[in-house]
């Protein structure tokens, strides 16, 4: 060390240096390793609800498919019936 800085100086800049040391360890040894999981956790959770608004758009047109069918069951019922009577031989007027 330099003759000319006194000793409080030259203890000062070894703390500052031990505390710079400290807080870079910390970081790459506890902070990035948390960040890159909290990251990678991240991408897994956007991954996972573009699977699932996915998965709900096709629930969505298969819903609406049976809707259309459920509707058309009335209609197929009445159809039915009247063909039945129709080949009874009872003349159903219009």
């Amino acid at each position: 060390m330099d003759k000319n800085v006194s000793p409080s100086r030259q203890q000062d800049d070894v703390l500052i240096k031990l505390t710079q040391d400290i807080m870079k360890g910390a970081k790459i040894r506890l902070v990035e390793p948390v960040v890159a999981e909290n990251r990678r956790l991240a991408e897994m959770l956007q991954a996972i609800q573009k699977q699932e608004k996915d998965e709900f758009a096709h629930i969505k047109v298969r819903l609406d498919l049976l809707e259309q069918s459920v509707q058309q069951i009335p209609v197929l019922i009445l159809a039915a019936i009247r063909d039945a009577i129709n080949q009874a031989g009872v003349e159903v007027r219009p």
